[in-house]
């Protein structure tokens, strides 16, 4: 005969680590979810769940906004992977600061133009894919992750190889193919 003996769970409670007074606030901050923003997704993707997981870790991080934002970006890229596409940041809710030269949008092509390959999103499968992000200004091109003037950009050799104005010399780059 075997005989088992469990030692009691002394663990704490995975209640969510809120004070009295912050609780209330961060309930109704995760409960953005439930409104008429996300409404066209909430038959597909239940937000309860998320919500739940806001509020832990919003009281985890002691009222953190950007946990916040983290967990309704979770539920939004969610939505997207059922065919929703939501648009919910703006200037004043978790906005995404994008860099010089660059501006947020919803959707933004998965190939952007660089300089190493200026016609990439002119030549990317049109297919409904894009992701948020920041997309390059008019006349500006990614560079090392950097929106810059198509004038920036370096150019190629005779064998299609490109080369970065930075590892040019002035002679190379006015002989050069652009």
């Amino acid at each position: 005969v075997l005989s088992c003996s469990c030692l009691s769970d002394l663990r704490e409670d995975d209640a969510p680590p809120c004070t009295a007074e912050n609780k209330p606030v961060i309930e109704s901050q995760c409960n953005v979810l439930k409104s008429d923003k996300f409404k066209a997704c909430h038959d597909l993707v239940k937000p309860e769940d998320f919500i739940q997981i806001c509020i832990y870790d919003m009281c985890q991080y002691d009222g953190m906004k950007s946990a916040l934002c983290d967990i309704v970006q979770v539920y939004v890229d969610t939505c997207r992977s059922h065919g929703i596409t939501i648009k919910w940041r703006n200037s004043t809710f978790c906005p995404l600061p994008c860099p010089s030269h660059s501006y947020y949008t919803d959707c933004v092509s998965t190939c952007p133009s660089t300089c190493n390959d200026i016609f990439a999103s002119s030549l990317c499968e049109k297919t409904e894919e894009c992701t948020e992000g920041c997309e390059c200004d008019d006349n500006y091109v990614l560079s090392n992750g950097k929106c810059v003037p198509l004038s920036n950009c370096g150019c190629r050799d005779d064998d299609n190889n490109y080369y970065s104005v930075s590892s040019l010399s002035v002679e190379q780059i006015s002989a050069c193919k652009t």
